[in-house]
């Protein structure tokens, strides 16, 4: 008898063990990725909450803190299916509901977006969170139209002072291993005013809910008010392709491009591109683009080139400001060679930008640095060319009332070359209205 009990006593107590035992690892894996998630180390946090949600699920943190690691890591379904078991054990959380309506917003579905976002401002949140929730629903009115067929246009109107309407240098005379030249008065830097005019449109056809087809016509013209073998004209056209993944968005289409200088043919691109879109966290967006154009001159076969380019770019918006940084590089050999062979170069550079929204106000800022260097020795100045260009834009836009805004900017550009022919530096000032229909 007495070792029976001994017996029966021994088991109760391996048994409670076990139980603590399991009970300390299950709080051991929630607060382990409760800590995850906190870190921001959101793929870890999404590989635990995956290997042990088929013994923690139905648990409050556990599901919350397992479906945000599933969102932030682009699992849009899973974190769905871990935030809806929060909200129906506890509908009063509004963060674990905003979580929600972002995860449906993030999935496409933006009916079910709408709804949770609904809910929430019908329980009176505080100031900011109804501020952000107000910028999702802006945000789910742009894709819900994007879902559908769309045409728009615009009308763009600008006056404004060019100081070096050519791009060329302010040296009158250059020197070349065979001898000092004095260069024509329109191979000089030449300054003037001008207006310039831009029309165009955009249609974009949704196919299904995860893809569409999208083109985009334009022609610049810029007309110079004393000098007119300078006047610029610029046609495009850009269509594509453009599928929605689950971790994000690729699009492949085909570019246009003739350049007019005087009213005549100067130079034909014709390309390929792809890019790949992705949201990387909260107000984070990469993206990549890979393109090929081959650029084609009239009655000038030895400056015709292939540019093989690619680029990498992060968009970062919080609040009011958007910022974005690219950096891209490219291959762009001689089609021809031989004598044209120093026409080829390869380039690299970076750009910034930010963006203020100020209401009717929008100003911004851009900045860019890009290095070139040819591709052989130019033919006159016995030497090869490296070109280093720094260019800084700032300008702002008042929207007057719907649909038209007014636009001032200034523009500057220095080109530092080892050869002096090509060195000059360049301002821009302009200002109009633009009308969009």
């Amino acid at each position: 008898m007495a070792a029976e009990y001994r017996f029966r006593s021994g088991l109760a107590c391996t048994l409670l063990a076990m139980a603590a035992s399991t009970a300390a690892q299950q709080v051991d894996t929630i607060s382990t990725l409760r800590d995850l998630v906190n870190q921001g180390q959101y793929q870890r946090a999404y590989e635990l909450g995956q290997a042990a949600e088929e013994n923690h699920e139905g648990r409050a943190e556990f599901d919350f803190n397992y479906g945000l690691a599933a969102l932030e890591t682009g699992h849009y379904p899973e974190a769905i299916f871990a935030l809806e078991r929060v909200v129906f054990a506890r509908p009063d959380q509004l963060r674990v509901r905003l979580e929600l309506a972002r995860a449906h917003f993030l999935a496409g579905n933006y009916a079910a977006a709408e709804r949770e976002f609904d809910r929430v401002l019908a329980s009176n949140p505080p100031a900011s969170v109804r501020a952000n929730v107000d910028r999702f629903k802006e945000r789910i009115e742009l894709a819900q139209r994007s879902q559908q067929r769309q045409l728009d246009g615009w009308l763009d109107f600008r006056v404004g002072h060019d100081t070096n309407i050519n791009s060329a240098t302010s040296d009158a005379v250059i020197s070349t291993p065979i001898g000092d030249f004095e260069l024509v008065p329109t191979g000089q830097e030449l300054d003037d005013e001008f207006a310039r005019v831009e029309i165009g449109g955009q249609w974009r056809e949704p196919l299904t809910k995860f893809s569409g087809l999208d083109a985009r016509l334009s022609y610049e013209h810029k007309e110079n008010f004393e000098d007119p073998d300078f006047d610029l004209g610029i046609g495009r056209f850009d269509a594509g392709y453009t599928r929605n993944l689950e971790q994000g968005r690729v699009r492949i289409g085909t570019r246009l491009q003739q350049v007019m200088l005087a009213d005549d043919r100067f130079q034909n691109g014709y390309g390929l591109v792809a890019s790949y879109d992705r949201a990387l966290a909260p107000g984070w967006i990469a993206s990549l683009t890979a393109a090929a154009t081959a650029l084609r001159y009239k009655g000038d076969s030895l400056r015709d080139t292939n540019q093989f380019l690619g680029s990498a770019a992060v968009v970062r918006s919080r609040g009011a400001v958007t910022q974005s940084l690219s950096l891209y590089g490219a291959h762009e050999p001689s089609e021809e060679g031989g004598l044209g062979k120093h026409n080829g170069r390869d380039f690299f550079g970076a750009f910034y930008g930010a963006q203020l929204d100020a209401g009717e106000w929008g100003p911004y800022l851009r900045a860019g640095v890009q290095r070139v260097k040819y591709d052989d020795t130019h033919p006159v100045f016995a030497r090869t060319r490296k070109d280093t260009t720094l260019t800084a834009t700032a300008g702002t836009s008042l929207t007057l009332w719907e649909g038209l805004q007014l636009h001032a900017e200034a523009g500057y550009t220095d080109v530092d070359s080892n050869l002096p022919v090509f060195d000059y530096d360049r301002w821009l000032i302009e200002f109009g209205l633009r009308q969009r229909f």
